[in-house]
């Protein structure tokens, strides 16, 4: 049994309570929450007790529910400013990086994310070069095997590269890594390929990701078969359609536990039909900014009952997989948005809501929740509840304790 202290406890629980000078009682799971430290440490004598220090803090741990480590090393190399002038360069540049810059890569992608408290994370991976290191990461990994690919004459091809990967994530899966399935998107994926990592995933019980209406280049696209893609589809694929449209792509993954990523072209119908399904939306700041794009519209999405994820995307797209910058990018992308309200709400969206989105019994401080927790100090005291979490998100870089099923990883 352990005991971890601090002045403050960040709850996340749907009535926002902040607990001064409490402990949270845990093994792998936690045990009990205490309104009074001091009185923990007397309650369980044999317990091992740490009190975190002065304007410390406890909260669960942070979820970076997607990102893509396989690109860690694609940096300074990019295009940024408009989302064709990117993908274009990714496609140019993507033979760049040795396989020991990658490995190193991943490595300094998983430490930059553990240091700033992530304990779990959401992983699309396109070539299966990241399973191995993400299953002795330490961290709760949802690795989301990847599939895409526009032509139909490849689809067997690509069908069979899709299984070896998964059955290779099959044989790390544990309690800490799961597989799942990602349609790369509905521009990039034929409508064969489509159906059958559907139809795979709802067989195999899957959680599922894509991407969804992340530029003005795939609205134009796939509503009227115009615009930027034309020329880029043409050039590269051969292509001059879009193989299908908005509406009929979103209907095909009723049923499936699905994480919508970006979103911020979307109109309101099809947040409808996200929220209808149950579904939830990853937004990623920064990346929507370097892309060329404009933020997710959080608002509309909170207004209509639509559970939002902030996460960092990949280091293709970013300059830094720490989550703290991605939040403080939205406390100053949001300028409309009341500071009393959205810092809790993006604590929310890297905590409650991720777990939630990709099945992890975490995210809150409840007794029978995960003891996935972070604990580290703020400059100052603080000393009305409700500026609590905008001072965490103001002033957090890394944390001092990360715990991820009862167990302390350090960096």
């Amino acid at each position: 049994m352990n005991i971890l202290a601090a002045d403050y406890l960040i709850t996340m629980d749907d009535e926002r309570k902040i607990i001064r000078n409490g402990a949270v009682i845990f093994d792998s799971e936690i045990l009990e929450i205490s309104f009074d430290r001091e009185l923990a440490k007397s309650k369980y004598p044999d317990a091992a007790y740490e009190y975190l220090g002065k304007n410390s803090v406890i909260m669960p741990s942070l979820i970076n529910a997607h990102t893509h480590i396989e690109f860690s090393k694609n940096k300074t190399t990019l295009h940024y400013g408009n989302f064709i002038d990117w993908l274009t360069s990714v496609i140019e540049k993507k033979e760049l990086t040795s396989e020991e810059e990658l490995e190193s890569s991943m490595a300094d992608a998983l430490l930059q994310m553990r240091k700033s408290g992530v304990g779990a994370l959401g992983a699309v991976s396109s070539f299966g070069k990241d399973i191995e290191i993400l299953s002795r990461s330490g961290l709760r990994v949802t690795l989301f095997n990847e599939i895409l690919g526009t032509g139909e004459e490849r689809s067997e091809e690509i069908k069979a590269d899709f299984m070896r990967r998964f059955e290779l994530t099959k044989r790390y899966s544990n309690e800490m890594l799961t597989p799942a399935v990602s349609i790369h998107s509905a521009y990039a994926c034929s409508r064969t390929l489509m159906d059958f990592a559907i139809g795979f995933a709802k067989e195999n019980s899957l959680k599922m990701c894509t991407h969804f209406m992340e530029s003005k280049a795939e609205r134009f696209w796939l509503d009227r078969s115009r615009g930027e893609f034309k020329a880029f589809f043409k050039a590269f694929f051969g292509i001059e359609r879009s193989a299908i449209k908005a509406d009929e792509f979103l209907a095909k993954f009723d049923g499936l536990d699905t994480m919508f990523v970006h979103c911020t072209h979307a109109n309101e119908t099809e947040f409808e039909s996200i929220r209808n399904a149950g579904s939830y939306i990853v937004h990623c700041p920064v990346s929507n900014r370097l892309l060329g794009m404009k933020l997710f519209d959080v608002e509309t999405a909170k207004n209509m009952r639509i559970e939002y994820i902030t996460a960092t995307d990949g280091l293709s797209s970013n300059f830094s997989l720490n989550l703290w910058n991605e939040l403080r990018s939205a406390i100053f992308g949001y300028t409309d948005l009341s500071l009393k309200v959205l810092p809790y709400d993006l604590l929310k969206s890297v905590t409650l809501n991720a777990a939630n989105a990709l099945g992890i019994d975490s995210g809150k401080l409840e007794v029978g929740k995960k003891a996935d927790l972070i604990g580290f100090c703020l400059p100052g005291f603080v000393d009305e509840d409700e500026y609590l979490p905008l001072q965490v998100i103001l002033h957090t870089n890394s944390v001092d304790k990360l715990i991820v099923n009862g167990v302390s990883i350090n960096g």
